[in-house]
């Protein structure tokens, strides 16, 4: 794509976004986004638009595209979107799930200078704000470590390997951040932090240990967190360890911590496994659990691809069950407005993921958290 069709493409997207009448449809505004922050990785001149763009849009009244303007300032990476970070979380007058997912994504980004904000904020009104800032000021901590440091090179150094063989696919190359890193099982932390960088540390015999870990709540957020995204990592490796690692997510969701349960949707999100469709199922259908919490089991339900059977079963779930539960609070006009639209930007992602002539997956949103 020549340098003025990338211009061309990010004005076009930038009206798309910035919509603020209602005429464009919300999934199309998500897939605007989205497509944004993958121009936003191909030049320097692209990320300073992109994260202008998306600051911008920032005066939309819709709570759950903010949300997701801030994971995605957040997935950038460039200390450039830090201000309208902050000025988000900062803000009062902002629903408390968008100023969570600012300060998430100001751990993202993993800049020292944004502790001081982050300590301010750890006293927040909001449960989830207070519990983010403390999980993105362990996660910045971590990253500064010697652990964080080698585990950060390692991973350069088998990206490079992984480029260099060719190996390195588009799903590895647009790996999201996680707010706290994976577990591992390795006494070492140099030697944690390879395995884990090269993907060789995950087995289904871990999953007792990471699950113990996942619901010990005497442990702090940022170490259950670790054992959440070890388990994905687990449940990646595929076969019965999958199950295990699945079904072991799912038991979190009893968890107090609303911000938890509706991270452990997110990971649902992230693997799109056919296990987690109950319990999926089960959150978006539960008006009294919590709109962000559900939020993200409707976008985890979007990523949902039908393997063809007969009688629409899809593993343990079953896809036809999946398509109706999104339509029907989609179309309820009593349902948390979050969650409404949390479900039709899910049947935008399931028809897309759906249909045979698309080559590639939609990038999911926070389930695209979180």
């Amino acid at each position: 794509m020549t340098a003025a069709a990338s211009t061309n493409n990010m004005d076009s997207l930038e009206k798309s976004l910035c919509d603020f009448t209602g005429s464009t449809p919300l999934d199309q505004r998500f897939r605007s986004l989205f497509t944004i922050k993958g121009l936003a990785a191909t030049s320097d001149q692209h990320m300073q638009r992109a994260i202008s763009i998306i600051s911008h849009a920032f005066s939309d009244d819709s709570a759950l595209l903010k949300h997701e303007l801030a994971y995605v300032l957040g997935q950038l990476e460039d200390s450039r979107a830090l201000p309208t970070l902050k000025r988000i979380l900062e803000d009062g007058d902002q629903d408390a799930m968008v100023r969570h997912e600012a300060a998430e994504a100001m751990g993202a980004i993993s800049d020292p200078s944004v502790l001081l904000v982050l300590e301010q904020y750890r006293n927040d009104s909001d449960v989830s704000v207070r519990e983010t800032c403390e999980l993105a000021i362990s996660k910045i901590t971590f990253d500064n470590s010697d652990e964080g440091r080698a585990l950060k090179a390692s991973k350069a150094s088998a990206r490079l390997k992984q480029e260099q063989s060719g190996s390195h696919g588009v799903e590895s190359a647009f790996a999201p951040i996680d707010p706290a890193p994976a577990m591992t099982s390795s006494a070492s932390s140099k030697e944690a932090a390879k395995s884990e960088a090269e993907g060789q540390s995950y087995t289904a015999d871990q999953v007792p240990l990471f699950q113990q870990t996942l619901l010990d709540t005497n442990l702090s957020l940022f170490e259950r967190y670790r054992a959440m995204f070890a388990l994905r990592n687990v449940a990646h490796g595929g076969g019965e360890g999958a199950v295990q690692a699945v079904l072991a997510l799912a038991k979190g969701l009893k968890d107090g911590s609303a911000l938890f349960r509706h991270e452990i949707c997110f990971v649902f999100g992230e693997l799109c496994h056919p296990a987690s469709i109950p319990s999926m199922l089960m959150v978006l259908d539960d008006s009294t659990e919590h709109e962000m919490v559900r939020h993200e089991a409707a976008e985890a339900l979007g990523g949902i691809v039908e393997e063809g059977e007969e009688d629409g079963k899809n593993g343990d779930g079953d896809f036809t069950k999946v398509l109706e539960t999104l339509q029907k609070w989609a179309q309820d006009g009593e349902a948390p407005r979050v969650v409404r639209e949390s479900c039709i930007v899910a049947l935008d992602e399931l028809k897309y993921n759906n249909d045979p002539t698309q080559f590639h997956r939609i990038e999911a949103p926070t389930a695209v958290a979180a």
